[in-house]
């Protein structure tokens, strides 16, 4: 009798690491690829671009446009919608398609939120774009970002499950590279600037949101 005890509890031991074997793998796999599966066509570069791309009205179609809705949940459950939940501010708004992109998001967002992050004039969202093919690993997914991300900053982050194409069309955009918009009080889009910033766009992007908020 204990040693079939003993064996049902090995058994029950392994099934369960199995299991939790399974989940790290499929979490792996998709922190491996891209969030866009169009994106997996893109071709593959040595390394990131330290160039940034800031754009103004005269090169830019997006300046003057009204930044397309974004409604889902944030890392804090709650439903948002942007621009609407960020109306009345000056808003910077950072999106990737590919996770590897994180750091492109963060040397736009980190400067902005010391600077402004305490200031009732402005806001901030991180927007990661993903297929709503993986909508039903979200659980593990969102679960994942709330362990790294700063229980202050959950309501900040939107992770949009669905159409990524639409909004890759809307803005005109490549999947390949991480984006910052900054919005006006009315959510019009005011700045535009892509891949890794730099201490000289990061001074155009600081007087921007100064001008906008007076």
């Amino acid at each position: 009798m204990a040693a079939n005890i003993t064996k049902s509890s090995t058994t029950r031991h392994r099934s369960a690491l199995w299991l939790f074997s399974f989940f790290v793998c499929v979490i792996l796999i998709f922190f491996c690829r891209p969030h866009n599966i169009q994106a997996q066509n893109v071709p593959k570069e040595n390394k990131p671009s330290a160039i940034p791309e800031t754009m103004t009205e005269k090169t830019n179609l997006n300046i003057g446009k009204t930044f397309p809705e974004v409604k889902d949940n944030s890392l804090e459950k709650t439903l948002v919608s942007i621009p609407d939940a960020a109306r009345g501010k000056v808003t910077l708004i950072v999106i990737s398609f590919l996770h590897q992109n994180q750091s492109q998001l963060d040397s736009w967002l980190e400067p902005f939120v010391d600077k402004f992050g305490n200031k009732e004039s402005y806001t901030f969202y991180e927007v990661p774009m993903i297929s709503g093919g993986y909508k039903f690993m979200r659980p593990m997914i969102d679960g994942g970002m709330r362990a790294g991300i700063p229980k202050a900053k959950h309501k900040n982050v939107v992770t949009m499950y669905g159409d990524v194409e639409k909004y890759i069309k809307a803005l005109n955009l490549d999947p390949k590279h991480g984006y910052a918009f900054l919005l006006d009080r009315e959510g019009i889009i005011r700045f535009q600037g892509q891949g890794f910033a730099t201490p000289e766009t990061i001074k155009e992007l600081f007087e921007t949101a100064e001008r906008l908020a007076k």
